[in-house]
């Protein structure tokens, strides 16, 4: 809608993962009615964001917010400043309309680890049933303890190439399970689960909006390009803050619209703790410093940001792999209209291994902290240059990659990379604002590598498939020469990994952590575990945010867990 009503019962701010399936859930009730703000426009029109193949090319475009860290001191060396891209998703569905679409939930110990920490159920007995309540797995292997059959989300494990198929059966000679990672262990080499289904991208905008908001338009209404710059407060009789409304900016029109019962807030990890901030609510000193006043004085927010790092190893093998060359690109375009499929259907991203190193916690002897996504990827001059773009790369290195590109044989080998995955960093970062201006990204600081420890596993996680490979004849495709800068050492040595790792230090795009859940006891906590807000009122967090340690798993299935989490407590409360 262009124009909305005065007034709500709630008001969500983000229509991405979370808020979504909280918009949705909350609407159930025939006599809620519930304004849904999103800053980016509607999904509907972007191709890219449809049609998994091009999921890169949502990047950069009016779809993405376009954050950029800091320069980074202990990686991203072979980024442009030691800046690294942080896509995130302004648009419909937010970052599910532009992430690649991995299903993949985290152990029983990552949520358990949660509840020891001050979040009160929080637990993975108490999180399970939401998992299963948002999911509709379209495959019968997937088992009814573990999975939803009759949710919003579909879930499907896509097409396998024969290169993916030969990189599981690696894993079970190398004695490791084929199972279920979604069910009672993770570790294994396995094919992926993924929010795709019949060669589209299932989003949270496509399965939790799209198909109710015609039948709820009288109670459910979405203004896109509305950008929230500041949640209202009024003071209640107790003296208490209470957030009774917003304001946002539409075509640079300010409109302010009250909430009857709650403000929830689903802006992201990025996105969240900024409106926050920028509403009085974060560290006194910060907000001091930049001209806001103060509302509440919490600490934690912005705080304890955690991200997912990953490093790319190439090579070759003579099979067939899930690949879109320059030469295929028009065949590959008239097999997905006509039928949905083909290369353009899939991400290329369709195994993995979930293992561990030989530093990881004995006590949690069954989770993962290493993970490794096969990627086919056929290494041309146009998929080089998309490289550069998507990951800031700076020139004299993007050069190589394409001198690197021309003398590859495609006709005759099919290119992969394996991704080697920090799952459980030990390096913490922080966002704070740049200025009280909205309008302004925020400083973005998730200091990559900080921790030794945390190199020490990338360099496991490197050497573990340069040998399994290899053993199997597979040749690497100039992994020395990829990484000229580290010569200086031997290329099958720790110290050459270590550079590896600190030179092109990838994220994952899974920030979390910065508005966590907190027991009242913990200064750094800044929501409790009903996720309201403390010191005021009002006010709920609904998104990775609030996440008080980042899963050893991608995160966009605990975003949808945490939208329907929430979404039940919101109703028990009101």
């Amino acid at each position: 809608i262009d124009q909305p009503d005065e007034e709500y019962d709630f008001i969500i701010v983000g229509a991405g993962t979370a808020g979504n399936v909280i918009a949705n859930r909350l609407t159930e009730r025939p006599n809620t009615k519930v304004l849904l703000l999103e800053a980016g426009d509607n999904d509907a029109p972007n191709i890219y964001i449809s049609v998994p193949m091009l999921a890169p090319y949502v990047q950069g475009t009016d779809a993405d917010w376009m954050y950029r860290t800091e320069p980074q001191k202990h990686g991203c060396k072979l980024l442009e400043n030691n800046i690294s891209f942080w896509p995130r998703g302004k648009v419909l569905g937010g970052s599910s309309s532009m992430h690649y679409m991995w299903y993949v939930r985290g152990g029983k110990d990552d949520f358990d680890s949660w509840e020891k920490s001050g979040a009160t159920g929080w637990s993975y007995k108490d999180v399970l049933p939401y998992f299963k309540k948002s999911e509709q797995a379209m495959h019968t292997n997937m088992t009814e303890d573990f999975h939803g059959t009759d949710g919003y989300l579909k879930t499907s494990y896509p097409y396998n190439s024969e290169l993916a198929n030969l990189f599981v059966k690696a894993g079970e000679e190398l004695g490791y399970d084929h199972t279920d990672y979604n069910g009672e262990r993770m570790l294994g080499f396995h094919l992926a689960q993924q929010t795709l289904y019949k060669g589209r991208r299932q989003s949270s905008a496509t399965s939790f909006l799209h198909s109710v908001i015609k039948e709820r338009r009288n109670r459910l209404h979405i203004v896109g390009r509305a950008h929230v710059r500041q949640i209202v407060f009024e003071e209640g009789e107790d003296g208490r803050k209470r957030a009774s409304g917003v304001i946002y900016v539409r075509d640079d029109v300010e409109v302010k619209v009250r909430a009857r019962k709650e403000v929830i807030v689903s802006g992201g990890a990025v996105g969240s703790p900024q409106l926050l901030m920028l509403s009085g609510i974060g560290p006194k000193q910060h907000l001091k410093d930049t001209g806001i006043p103060l509302v509440a004085d919490l600490p934690g927010v912005g705080q304890n940001m955690q991200d997912h790092v990953q490093v790319p190893a190439t090579f070759r093998a003579e099979t067939e792999g899930l690949t879109m060359g320059d030469k295929t690109f028009l065949s590959s375009v008239l097999e997905y209209v006509i039928g949905s499929t083909g290369p353009l259907g899939h991400t290329g991203a369709d195994a993995q291994a979930l293992v561990r190193s030989t530093m990881a916690e004995t006590a949690r002897d069954w989770l993962p902290d290493i993970q490794l996504v096969l990627l086919s990827a056929e290494w041309t001059r146009s998929n080089m240059k998309l490289f550069k773009n998507v990951l800031n790369l700076k020139q004299e290195f993007a050069d190589r990659l394409e001198k690197l590109a021309d003398k590859r044989n495609t006709n005759t080998f099919s290119n992969f990379l394996v991704y080697s995955c920090l799952l459980r960093p030990v390096s913490v970062g922080y966002i704070k604002l740049r200025s009280s201006n909205y309008l302004d990204h925020p400083v973005i600081q998730p200091n990559y590598l900080s921790n030794q420890k945390d190199v020490d596993v990338l360099i496991e996680g490197i050497s573990r498939p340069m040998v399994w490979i290899q053993s199997h004849e597979t040749p690497t495709t100039g992994v020395c020469r990829l990484y000229d800068q580290c010569k200086s050492w031997h290329c099958r040595s720790d110290q050459f990994y270590e550079c590896m790792s600190r030179s092109l230090t990838m994220t994952i795009f899974h920030p979390i952590g910065t508005a966590k859940i907190g027991s009242l006891s913990d200064v750094m906590a800044v929501v409790d575990p009903r996720l309201r807000v403390y010191k005021v009122e009002g006010l709920r967090v609904a998104d990775a945010s609030v996440m008080p340690s980042i899963p050893s798993a991608n995160t966009q299935a605990a975003c949808y867990m945490i939208g329907e989490k929430a979404a039940d407590m919101i109703k028990e409360d009101w």
